[in-house]
């Protein structure tokens, strides 16, 4: 059993580490459980062999962990990382549809630092077509938005980091406050 930790920082720096120790494994799993609080903590610090290096929450853009090992036990309860895939940087994806059952689209996130981050939004979420756009326009007030990695794992994104995320498709009912424009 392994795990693997990439963290890619603001700086669009990718630091990956790995632990293959059992219990090593369990006490950083367990700390998935606080994950909601991680970017509004004091700094991560990940103690290896030979060096000890320390995160400044705040400059962290998102995490990746690496397992084959089933992580939603480990989760806060209510997380639908499934509900956010990763995608390949060129994948294709089909047209985004909005209805009263589920939303569906591709999500570009955009970093400080100029990381990026693809995924594909598959949300289930009871209640009504402009319920679900109004909670997706609202990424920026979470403390974490949770997805899944290209490869298995989970990932968490700091949306503290995020400078901006384009939807493919268009939100019917956003907020009052909204512009209405066409891209040039």
């Amino acid at each position: 059993m392994s795990l693997a930790i990439t963290i890619v920082t603001t700086a669009n720096r990718k630091r990956r580490f790995v632990q293959t120790d059992p219990t090593q494994i369990g006490d950083i799993l367990d700390s998935l459980k606080r994950a909601g609080q991680w970017f509004k903590q004091s700094n991560l610090i990940i103690v290896g062999h030979e060096s000890t290096e320390v995160f400044n929450p705040a400059s962290i853009a998102r995490v990746e962990f690496e397992t084959a090992m089933d992580l939603t036990p480990y989760l806060p309860s209510g997380w639908k990382p499934d509900a956010m895939q990763a995608l390949a940087a060129d994948a294709e994806t089909p047209a985004g549809q909005v209805d009263e059952d589920s939303m569906r689209m591709r999500i570009d996130f955009f970093f400080e630092g100029g990381d990026t981050l693809p995924v594909w939004l598959d949300n289930k979420d009871p209640g009504s077509a402009a319920e679900r756009k109004a909670r997706a326009t609202h990424l920026f007030e979470q403390a974490v938005v949770p997805y899944r990695p290209l490869q298995p794992g989970i990932g968490l994104i700091n949306p503290a980091a995020m400078t901006r995320a384009r939807f493919g498709i268009a939100v019917l009912y956003p907020p009052n406050t909204a512009w209405f424009a066409n891209e040039a």
